[in-house]
């Protein structure tokens, strides 16, 4: 966190002493406004525009990186690199509050590069907690705090006090993160102390947010929300706008957890208009969400709708792929509820998406770190391997003149030898198997993550669907035949999803089950599909070349089985076909699922792809196969489904 004035503020730093941190941002940037008009040597003036662009942030973003902009070249004039790095320190400033986290880390790395190289311990440790909280804002938790951890000593030995203040209040954040509580309490609060102690009310706001959001953690609700009420308080009375916005978001995801979802609304619209003010697009995005939340909770879906849309594209723009989960959660139960299941069902895979790659990029990090462990002993192995074969050289040229003695240490180095070489195999065989562990449970983790796909996009959408539209029939109780209607379409989507659900229960339970196991699942349900459609013929066939004793992974057979269901779906409902075909057949490599019709068929490129056909594809591509649709106007539809054979 930054505290430094400009060098022409400097008399009026001495003559205000503590009070200087109350000041309000906008009296300084007009005193400085003035100076910048005034022929002054190039490395005042990237100081002067570095300063503006540190007090605009309270005020504009915008006009934050404007002058961060200018102060950069002016720096670059100057050819002072104390100045240059300063100046690259107060641009990623603004950047990184306007929410461009990877623009912020290049410019703070060059900052951190020129630092270095002139051996500025005080401004390398600056640097280092920036990096530290932007690797903390992308969750990216052991860099964080390797970080933080560079800086804290370097401002504990300068006695840059508020500098101290700020490292310790971004280490509460990542305790707060682990979660261990009782340590980011520790770490506010040595925090605010100093920064209550030395008057720097303005950085202190952040603080108070982090105190409340512990208190909420542990459910202490009535000593959470005075802190949040102070924040907003203190950044209204000092035009801090900047910190208002933030304020303002940290409250109404309070008052969202606590339910207060009236006083929420309220909240929310008073930080999304002071956050476009500033126009920090994550405090904008964050607000939105909460907004959106709150409508959606009254039954505004209509309006929720744009709002969470809005955020979501917004988190994505910042790379806030954690963030994004929430507008993604609470647009499937708006969609379901405005009575548009697709699009309800289209957010909840990008949710399951998004929740999926979270995981695989934790397992890829921690197969990372295992790996670099794994190299760096290997390193430490092959020097102390070259520093025996020195060794040996040197005893080899006393040999002669004390034979005896040095084949007693030749021997001696040889037993060391071997036993180094002995805890290389050790080591090299315990991390294979650390490797091959982590192998099986990424393994795993996918098959878990596949059915809970299966279970969200088949049963978790209807059955929100559903919610919502038992919900919604208080609203249709004077409109009889209407009623009706919806009661028989609740029904409908409920027998399918009891369907689906037996379907998914009985695969998983299987673990795995033969060839003759599933085609009697799917024998059954075209029989089923007979029955309601009466006025289509329903042709199934297995192939005598498919062992029907052959065992297949659970996974594998419900995939097989929903893109079966949703093919012949999609005949019955679209074809107006009079006989559909499924046949399985083998090539001894392959398997082949083909469902044919003789319907009117369509032509791909001129109708809007829905979710069925994309989940069809997908589901290909979890089997390690293709999915081909073969259909033109006239001719019937065929749909291929191929896998591999697994061995």
């Amino acid at each position: 966190m930054k505290t430094r004035l400009s060098q022409i503020l400097l008399a009026l730093f001495f003559l205000i002493g503590k009070e200087v941190f109350a000041q309000n941002p906008r009296t300084i940037i007009d005193s400085l406004l003035i100076r910048v008009q005034e022929k002054l040597p190039a490395e005042q003036l990237a100081n002067m525009y570095g300063e503006l662009g540190w007090q605009y942030a309270a005020i504009n973003l915008d006009s934050a990186i404007y002058f961060g902009h200018l102060a950069v070249k002016k720096a670059e004039e100057a050819k002072d690199p104390k100045i240059l790095a300063q100046a690259y320190s107060d641009l990623g400033s603004g950047i990184l509050q306007k929410g461009d986290l990877e623009e912020s880390k290049k410019l703070y790395l060059k900052s951190l590069e020129i630092r270095t190289e002139i051996q500025d311990s005080l401004g390398m440790a600056k640097s280092y907690n920036a990096l530290g909280f932007i690797h903390q804002r992308e969750y990216e938790t052991d860099s964080a705090i390797s970080y933080f951890l560079k800086a804290l000593p370097i401002f504990q030995k300068a006695k840059a006090q508020l500098n101290e203040a700020a490292v310790l209040n971004n280490l509460g954040v990542i305790y707060q993160n682990l979660p261990d509580y009782q340590k980011a309490m520790k770490a506010y609060k040595e925090s605010i102390a100093i920064r209550e102690t030395l008057g720097d009310f303005r950085s202190a706001i952040g603080t108070y947010n982090n105190l409340g959001t512990i208190h909420k953690y542990l459910g202490e609700f009535e000593l959470a929300e005075p802190y949040f009420q102070k924040a907003i308080s203190i950044s209204t009375e000092l035009g801090d706008v900047m910190n208002q916005a933030i304020s303002y978001r940290i409250y109404a995801f309070f008052l969202m957890e606590k339910g207060e979802l009236d006083r929420l609304e309220e909240v929310a619209r008073k930080g999304l208009a002071i956050s476009r003010q500033v126009n920090s697009q994550y405090e904008v995005a964050a607000l939105e969400t909460a907004l959106g939340t709150a409508l959606n909770a009254q039954g505004k879906f209509r309006e929720a709708k744009p709002l969470l849309l809005s955020a979501a594209a917004n988190f994505q723009r910042q790379g806030s792929n954690e963030d994004v989960l929430f507008p993604y959660f609470e647009l499937v139960s708006v969609y379901a509820s405005l009575g548009k299941p697709d699009s309800s069902r289209i957010y909840a895979n990008l949710y399951q998406q998004t929740y999926r790659s979270r995981v695989e990029k934790e397992s890829k990090e921690l197969v990372a770190d295992l790996e670099t462990k794994y190299q760096t002993e290997l390193k430490d192995l092959k020097i102390a391997e070259q520093q025996l074969q020195i060794s040996n050289q040197n005893l080899l040229i006393f040999g002669s003149l004390i034979l005896a003695l040095g084949l007693g240490i030749v021997g001696y180095l040889l037993y060391n030898q071997q036993k180094l070489k002995n805890r290389q195999l050790r080591q090299e065989g315990d991390l294979k198997a650390a490797l091959a562990q982590i192998e099986t449970q990424n393994k795993l983790q996918e098959q878990r993550m596949l059915i809970s796909r299966d279970l969200h996009d088949n049963i978790g959408a209807q059955l929100t669907f559903i919610i919502s539209a038992i919900e919604n029939l208080k609203y249709f109780e004077p409109i009889k035949e209407q009623l009706t209607q919806r009661y028989d379409t609740i029904a409908n989507f409920t027998k399918q999803t009891i369907t689906e659900l037996r379907d998914t229960i009985w695969a998983m339970n299987s673990g795995s089950l033969t060839w003759e196991e599933l085609s009697s699942r799917i024998r059954d349900y075209v029989r089923k599909a007979g029955q309601s459609a009466s006025n289509i013929v329903f042709e199934y066939d297995i192939n005598d070349r498919i062992n029907p004793d052959t065992t297949i992974a659970s996974a594998t057979s419900i995939q097989v089985l929903r893109v079966v269901q949703e093919a012949v779906q999609n005949a019955i409902k679209y074809s107006e076909a009079d006989r559909v075909e499924i046949k399985i057949d083998s090539t001894g490599k392959e398997i082949l699922v083909n469902i044919h019709d003789n319907g009117k068929g369509f032509q791909e490129s001129e109708i809007t792809p829905g979710n069925g056909l994309y989940n069809m594809r997908k589901r290909a591509e979890e089997l390690r196969g293709s999915l081909e649709i073969q259909s033109g106007a006239g001719s019937g539809t065929s749909i291929l489904l191929v896998w591999p054979v697994d061995k």
